[in-house]
This record gives C-alpha cells, sequence and structure tokens, in this order.
C-alpha cells in the first residue's frame, strides 16, 4: 500500500517538474522574441531630419496634406494653410529613421502580397517616396515600398500619417512672439501702460498678479481641436492689440459659442479655435482669487 502511494507521489512530483520546465521553456521563448522583435535594425533611409524642407501625405479618398519648412518654421500648406504644429510634425519627421526589421527586393508581381499594389498611403520627405502597403499578418509591423526595395518597419510610424489635416494645425491660439498691449472685451478692457496692466472700468478686488494671471492664460492659450470656419453667427467679439517692429496691430477674434465648447474665430486664418467650456470662463472673466 505505502509503496502505492510512494508511485503516485513519485508520479505526481514528475509532472509537477514537467509543467513548471514547459512553463520555463515558454517564458525564455518569448522573453528570446520580444528582444529580438524590439532589436533596432539598419535605417530605412539616410535622409537626416534637418534637411526635410517639405512633407506631403497621400491617402486614397482624403485630401492631400502639404507641410512646408521656412525659416525654421513649419506650415501647414495643403489642404488649408495654418500654422503647423511642431509636436505631430516631428512625429512625421522620424520617419526618415524609422528602423528597416526585414529587407528584400521590390517585384512587381509580388506587391499585392503585401498590399502595395492598391497602397494605403503615399509619403514625399522632400523627393524622396515612401509607399505604405498593408500590415504584417503577426507582428506590429509595416510593409512599406522605398526606391527599389521592400521593407518591414514599425506600425507605430504609420499612426501620424493618419491623421485628419486638422490634427496638424498648432493649436496656440495667438502666435509665439506676439506680446499682447491691449485687450477689449463685451464689458470690460485691458491696457499695458508702464509695465503695468490697467482695467477699466476699475476693480479694486483685482490684484496685480490675478490681472497678469488672466494675460498669462491668453498668451498661452491652447485649443483642443482645430477646424475650418463654419460660418456661425457671431455671438460676440474680443479685440487684442499687438505692438511689432514700432507698429501697432490689431486682431479681432468673434465668439461662436459658449458651451458646451467656448470658439473663438480668427477671421485673418480662416479657423475657429474650440476650448473646453471652464477655459473659456476662465478667458472671459478675471478671477478675484
Amino acid at each position: 500500500m505505502e509503496s502505492g502511494k510512494t508511485f503516485l507521489k513519485s508520479r505526481w512530483l514528475l509532472n509537477l517538474a514537467l509543467v513548471v520546465l514547459v512553463t520555463v521553456l515558454a517564458l525564455f521563448a518569448l522573453y528570446k522574441g520580444g528582444r529580438e522583435n524590439t532589436e533596432a535594425g539598419p535605417p530605412l533611409m539616410t535622409l537626416a531630419t534637418d534637411q526635410i524642407t517639405r512633407i506631403q501625405i497621400d491617402r486614397p479618398k482624403k485630401p492631400r496634406i502639404v507641410l512646408t519648412k521656412t525659416d525654421d518654421a513649419w506650415r501647414l500648406t495643403a489642404p488649408h494653410p495654418a500654422r503647423a504644429s511642431s509636436f505631430n510634425v516631428d512625429r512625421l519627421l522620424r520617419l526618415a529613421k524609422a528602423e528597416s526589421q526585414a529587407r528584400f527586393p521590390a517585384v512587381p508581381e509580388e506587391l499585392a502580397r503585401y498590399g502595395l499594389d492598391k497602397p494605403s498611403a503615399r509619403v514625399l520627405l522632400n523627393d524622396e517616396e515612401i509607399i505604405f502597403g498593408a500590415m504584417h499578418p503577426i507582428k506590429n509591423q509595416h510593409y512599406v515600398r522605398y526606391r527599389d526595395e521592400v521593407h518591414l518597419i514599425p506600425s507605430r510610424y504609420f499612426a501620424p500619417i493618419t491623421y485628419r489635416y486638422t490634427n496638424y494645425i498648432d493649436t496656440r491660439l495667438l502666435e509665439e512672439g506676439r506680446t499682447p498691449v491691449g485687450f477689449k472685451f463685451p464689458d470690460f478692457r485691458l491696457t499695458l501702460k508702464d509695465g503695468t496692466w490697467h482695467r477699466q472700468p476699475k476693480n479694486d478686488k483685482l490684484t496685480t498678479d490675478s490681472i497678469n494671471n488672466f494675460v498669462q492664460e491668453w498668451r498661452h492659450a491652447r485649443a483642443l481641436s482645430v477646424e475650418r470656419y463654419s460660418k456661425k453667427r457671431a455671438l460676440g467679439r474680443i479685440q487684442i492689440t499687438f505692438t511689432k517692429n514700432g507698429k501697432t496691430e490689431t486682431l479681432t477674434l468673434a465668439i461662436l459659442g459658449y458651451k458646451p465648447d467656448f470658439i473663438l474665430y480668427r477671421k485673418d486664418e480662416g479657423l475657429e479655435y474650440h476650448f473646453p467650456e471652464d477655459i473659456g470662463k476662465r478667458l472671459l472673466k478675471i478671477s478675484e482669487e
């Protein structure tokens, strides 16, 4: 009887040991495979990002997106002219340094196997064309054609190419470098005189810090989204005065909505800037705290 129990116990321990061994081997294989997938391959191209001055994105049934660089500043030039989002442009520029995980000759008869006969996107970095095909059936990689070769590159480089063109518009309401010296709101005015902001009509409950913080809120205001002008009727207007090179400029903003979005329209750009309702309240009233 004891020998039978001993045999069953030994059998059970052997099975347990086999389960542990299989688990260890599986984890090792997974770890090894994960390391192999994350190893950086050679770069797709040798074009330096600081040499790129034009980006073009073509996608089926989508408007062509064109971004151009002038004097170290990027602008969206198509389908609507606008200041460009440097963050999202930088994401696009990383494509020039994409790692090629595999490469082989681009044989015309075999392009359909990789979705390259009907590309999902074409990207031009200056004059260098990269054609995007299908995603790899197992790996998180995309097939692309560059010159006479097919490459596999990480799919993260494809993500910014799928953005709407409005994602490439700078969400800052006011350009960097434009310093306001006056505001005219429906209920009050602010004027900068001798380095100090003054409110008309005067409000003794407001401190200098609260007014300065209010102005800074305007200088650094960033919209959640930017859209083309919807031709909505203006509900109010705000004027901001700037001085530059000894000249005075006035920017007029139309208020198109207060909630659920606070919407400001810049006629000079033909664009609407959409803010959350609470941000709109902070841009219209100086806090007494």
